[in-house]
């Protein structure tokens, strides 16, 4: 079953950030819960601060599930996967630990997307993934004993320089022959992808998480994409997930979340809610 969810951050998001609720759980979670959202994604800094501890406590109040649970923070603080200091690696992983443990308590998966690093001059591509493997090598052991699948999240180019298509990241889980999956976001594939709906079919077998937003990075209806369409492909390819408005609070956050509800609505994955 497709459920509907957006996009909440534990702490203070950085401006610019593609955070939809931020901070003040006590009155988001709520929010987001009568809007008919079933879930959310977390954005998470310290999984052992009180308010994360509260974050699940509202949540299953709220009967809200978690999709993935994001570290993007990590890469905010210059921790990535892939770096050339071992000694950066080795704290990457230690603080994947905490959140990976943190989303198996929440239910949730973990997304690598801008923590696993850029490619650096000097190095090809193959030696960055190659080091992203070999740190991914060293988090299994974790995620495998928590049951918490680890995704690639395919971003575009503008943002970082390392598995920027959905293909071309599909291609990167089947030659490692790691155990990882695919979180795709509709905003990345608009600008990297040759076609939204060939992706989505082609990636179908690692696909566990979906971003669903439109051209704009707002909800859908907000911008040029034909959001139906590409609905009507995760149907056909029998997804059964989150689609996560992992969307700019613009014109600010409710509104934009409205919008969503609408949209999930006339889609018959959000019903007889007061939006």
């Amino acid at each position: 079953m497709i459920k509907p969810s957006v996009s909440l951050s534990l702490f203070d998001a950085p401006p610019g950030a593609p955070i939809l609720f931020s901070n003040n759980i006590a009155v988001n979670i709520p929010l987001i819960a009568g809007l008919g959202y079933q879930g959310v994604d977390l954005f998470v800094q310290d999984p052992d601060a009180e308010v994360s501890q509260e974050a699940l406590k509202l949540l299953n109040e709220y009967d809200l599930g978690v999709g993935a649970v994001m570290p993007a923070a990590l890469a905010g603080e210059g921790l990535f996967l892939a770096d050339r200091n071992p000694e950066i690696r080795r704290e990457v992983i230690r603080r994947l630990d905490g959140i990976i443990r943190y989303a198996a308590e929440a239910g949730g998966m973990v997304s690598l997307g801008l923590v696993r690093g850029n490619n650096v001059p000097g190095e090809t591509v193959q030696e960055t993934l190659n080091r992203f493997s070999d740190t991914i090598e060293k988090i299994l052991p974790v995620s495998e004993s928590c049951g918490v699948p680890l995704m690639v999240e395919p971003i575009n180019r503008y943002e970082i320089n390392t598995l920027n298509s959905s293909i071309e990241s599909c291609d990167y889980i089947q030659e490692s022959g790691l155990p990882l999956y695919l979180m795709l976001d509709t905003f990345h594939m608009n600008i990297e992808d040759v076609s939204i709906h060939e992706s989505f079919r082609y990636c179908r077998d690692y696909l566990r998480h979906v971003h669903f937003l439109d051209s704009n990075r707002l909800a859908p209806g907000m911008g040029h994409l034909d959001m139906e369409s590409i609905m009507q492909t995760l149907w056909e390819i029998d997804y059964r997930g989150f689609l996560c408005l992992e969307a700019l609070p613009k014109p600010d956050a409710a509104a934009c979340a409205r919008r969503g509800a609408e949209f999930f609505q006339a889609a018959g994955l959000i019903k007889r809610k007061k939006i």
